[in-house]
């Protein structure tokens, strides 16, 4: 029996677009490229959502592989990134019926410390039970290790875990130690439908 419902945050509970976000800073799509490339697609967002690396870090490494031109932005980018985001707002209700109905609910994703910057805006973060960030285990989706993590640190029992992630690959981590779940593509109607052959009532 399902006890626990898991939730991702970025375009589970809110809308995370980095393309869209540079297009502010420029209107060229070689550089809107090149800012993509070596700040949101370069490895160090991987360590700084793992929690191993600053972000003056990202900022001079960026910095040093982008042209003179593109220098400029890249502090603002990393002070303002996690400022576009909206919240997917219809998750709300989503929550709320789930924890009416007494389920336990987790916050679990990959993302730095500067999740505590923007954290007001997730819809019906009132309603979890615990929040788990990459940045505070120094380990990232889809490890076994965040997993293992996630679990002990909770004390739960994966086969009693749903997850709700974005990615495919991170919903197969899961399933590896147990947590069944559901790739979440913005289809709401598809998610309600999938928890409710699952047997969770919503």
């Amino acid at each position: 029996m399902i006890k626990n419902v898991v939730f991702d945050m970025g375009n589970v509970l809110i809308r995370y677009a980095p393309a869209d976000f540079i297009q502010t800073f420029t209107s060229n799509t070689d550089h809107q490229q090149l800012l993509l490339n070596e700040i949101f697609f370069a490895d160090e967002w991987l360590l700084y959502d793992r929690g191993t690396i600053t972000k003056e870090e990202i900022i001079n490494n960026a910095s040093q592989r982008l042209p003179e031109t593109l220098q400029a932005p890249v502090t603002e980018v990393m002070d303002t990134w996690y400022k576009m985001m909206t919240p997917i707002s219809e998750m709300e209700d989503v929550l709320n019926r789930l924890k009416k109905n007494g389920y336990n609910l987790y916050l679990f994703s990959n993302v730095s410390q500067d999740f505590h910057q923007f954290k007001q805006i997730i819809p019906g973060i009132q309603y979890f039970d615990g929040l788990f960030l990459s940045s505070d285990w120094k380990c990232i989706k889809p490890e076994t290790e965040i997993y293992q993590k996630f679990f002990t640190h909770f004390e739960l029992n994966p086969s009693e875990c749903f997850f709700v992630d974005d990615l495919p690959q991170n919903i197969e981590g899961a399933a590896t130690h147990g947590m069944d779940g559901h790739v979440f593509d913005g289809d709401i109607a598809a998610l309600k439908l999938h928890f409710e052959k699952s047997g969770i009532t919503i």
